[in-house]
């Protein structure tokens, strides 16, 4: 079991260098372009890395729009949470609250991807 914050703010970056993307691949805009790989065209590695960025760029996807702006500009495009707070205009207390329901909904959402393509070893992750 892996902390979601530890996962997102660390581990999405190796996920992401040995896929051969890049975290800004993962945008809401731009994660329907990506595909999933099997393990028969590349290295199991590879092939894992790729399943999880896919399965994190469709999570934050299918979050609500304050949740996908919170975990885009934190942990996508790695900005400080003192911007992404003044940027979606919330002060620090209710922008806490609504961090901790965006972390919340990835997990939901990451665990709902995972199992929908059979991502082996699954990645468990709590808070």
């Amino acid at each position: 079991m892996e902390t979601v914050r530890v996962f997102l703010k660390h581990d999405l970056g190796i996920f992401a260098i040995r896929s051969g993307r890049r975290k800004t691949d993962l945008l809401a805009d731009k994660v329907d372009h990506l595909t999933t790989v099997n393990v028969e065209r590349t290295t199991e590695n590879i092939a894992f890395a790729e399943n999880v960025t896919w399965c994190v760029g469709k999570a934050i996807q299918a979050c609500s729009i304050k949740s996908r702006k919170i975990l885009t500009g934190v942990y996508l495009l790695d900005q400080l949470n003192k911007t992404v707070m003044k940027e979606i205009g919330y002060g620090q207390s209710r922008y806490w609250e609504l961090k901790q329901i965006a972390l919340d909904e990835f997990m939901e959402n990451f665990a709902a991807y995972q199992k929908e393509i059979g991502l082996e070893p699954y990645i468990k992750l709590v808070k």
